[in-house]
């Protein structure tokens, strides 16, 4: 009992640990640059906008604010790959300029944010609407949870029935309850995530927008190969033991291992071509894991004449489930975290390693159960088989806290994201009657980088300095004055290499020598991540 009261407090810290991570600020994709680039003043109004993403996305929707706080839909955008092309109506007004976008990703995982650029000269900021929303975030981690479960169980135990032992007849109905209700799940699934594409509450869910918005995501696809799934195990139920039966089992099994790979980060990890399958076939052996465990978990518990040739077949067969789980858990782990860096300790790290500690103890409970428990067990030793049914019965209980935290990766970019999205740039803009400049720091973080600076006189005409030197300080640290000289490139940026020591506000002072008699000063602050 001491056990079991402890596994219950487990996937309850495990659980609130996932919701604690729910934001809708959170994605898979993740803009990397824009043109003209976030911050930019203009001398005269761009016919488009260029957001630069990590991933291929599809635009959902994009607003542009005026200076004026006036707000006009931009329903033209087109997506090329990573990238997409807004263009954008006549523009008169000189000031400041507010795009706010809402994109898909190829994970199915809807992500927002806003680009600011100035015509003329910068004035205030426009204010773009908040987003996020807890509670829906809440339905869906608790819908995506469930629907796994329905998934797992339901087709795994069909699976069961026709790989292992027949079902016990109370456990009979179990394929069925679980397809009907995933069949349940599954569309409100889906209209959730339409509501979450576009960033809008409850009371929108039977808007006719939320579904076509939802319908063209990847995720469509992913829910409708479960419901796929779930009809093949319904069939399966009606159908007498044979090959047509066997068949329909196999295209429920097909279904459930492909659902997840069509969408989801995991499945479009770069090199696709290895992500994909391995998520397949990760999921595949993990039915056929997580549906023999209440089925067995039964058989025991009820001194089924059938329990003991069922641990014996399946202890013959999971080393071949097992096998592909560790080695395909080990790829997709790789791929997500990609190389070690800062990203490690973001809260999808802290899932992975929640998720690690409780595969870790599954595999335990597993391995335990193979050595000591099931041949004593299979000898008819009463004590041997009520410890195998208590150790199926937590692994039942780990296996869907597990649910729970897989379910927490939706609203959690992979590390191999953030650290793409650490090497963008740091980007500040500089705007004087004499002259302006553009100024980018790559990567926009602490450490070794290199600034490069776009000078223009006052009307924006290029010019030509006979030198240029930039220096950074920065008074809450206690910085003075880093001096470097510029040099400039054959692309017409002038460059200097950096190395400062922490992030955060830093103060940017650009001396240009423009002949012997003009020296013209420009300053501002650049903010850079640690």
């Amino acid at each position: 009992m001491q056990t079991i009261r402890s596994t219950f407090i487990l996937v309850f810290v495990a659980m609130a640990a996932s919701l604690s991570m729910l934001s809708g600020a959170l994605a898979h994709a993740a803009l990397v640059g824009s043109d003209p680039a976030d911050g930019a003043v203009l001398p005269a109004a761009p016919p488009q906008i260029v957001l630069k993403f990590t991933e291929p996305v599809t635009p959902l929707v994009i607003t542009l604010i005026a200076p004026d706080g006036q707000s006009s839909a931009l329903d033209t955008a087109t997506a090329s790959n990573a990238a997409v092309t807004i263009p954008l109506p006549a523009l008169q007004s000189r000031g400041t300029y507010l795009v706010s976008w809402r994109v898909t990703s190829a994970d199915g995982h809807p992500v927002g944010g806003a680009l600011v650029f100035s015509i003329g000269e910068p004035g205030s900021r426009p204010v773009a609407g908040t987003e996020g929303d807890t509670a829906l975030m809440a339905a869906i981690w608790l819908t995506r949870t469930a629907l796994y479960a329905a998934l797992f169980l339901g087709v795994g135990a069909t699976v069961f029935a026709l790989l292992v032992a027949p079902l016990p007849r109370p456990l009979a109905p179990l394929p069925r309850v679980m397809a009907v209700a995933g069949l349940v799940l599954a569309p409100l699934s889906l209209g959730l995530q339409g509501l979450d594409a576009l960033g809008i509450g409850f009371g929108s869910f039977a808007s006719a927008s939320v579904w076509s918005t939802a319908l063209g995501t990847s995720y469509a696809t992913t829910v409708a190969v479960a419901a796929g799934a779930f009809v093949a195990t319904l069939l399966s139920t009606l159908l007498p033991a044979g090959r047509s039966r066997g068949l329909v089992v196999g295209l429920a099994w097909l279904g459930a291992g492909l659902a997840p790979m069509l969408s989801g980060h995991a499945g479009t990890a770069p090199p696709v071509w290895l992500s994909k399958p391995a998520v397949f076939v990760h999921i595949a052996a993990l039915v056929f894991w997580i549906g023999a465990l209440l089925p067995l978990g039964w058989l025991l518990r009820s001194r089924h004449p059938a329990a003991l040739p069922a641990i014996q077949r399946f202890s013959r067969l999971i080393p071949l489930a097992v096998a592909p789980i560790v080695v395909t858990g080990i790829v997709l782990a790789v791929l997500q975290m990609g190389p070690p860096g800062p990203a490690w300790s973001a809260p999808y790290a802290l899932l992975l390693g929640a998720k690690l500690v409780l595969v870790a103890l599954l595999f335990g409970l597993a391995l335990w159960n193979r050595l000591a428990l099931t041949r004593p067990a299979l000898a008819g030793a009463e004590a041997a088989q009520g410890r195998l049914r208590r150790s199926i019965g937590i692994e039942l209980l780990l296996v869907l806290v597990i649910f729970a935290v897989v379910a927490g990766w939706r609203f959690t970019p992979p590390p191999r994201v953030l650290a793409e999205l650490e090497a963008r740039p740091a980007q500040t803009h500089i705007h004087t009657s004499a002259a302006m400049a553009d100024i980018a720091i790559t990567p926009g973080r602490a450490g070794e980088s290199t600034m490069r600076i776009w000078l223009t006189d006052g009307e924006f005409a290029p010019i030509a300095p006979r030198g240029v030197t930039v220096a950074l300080s920065s008074a809450a640290l206690g910085i003075e004055r880093l001096k470097r000289p510029a040099t400039l490139g054959a692309d017409g940026f002038w460059q200097a290499p950096l190395t400062l020591p922490a992030g955060g506000a830093w103060s940017v002072e650009i001396d240009v020598r423009i002949d012997d008699f003009t020296l013209v000063k420009l300053t501002g602050e650049i903010e850079l991540r640690p």
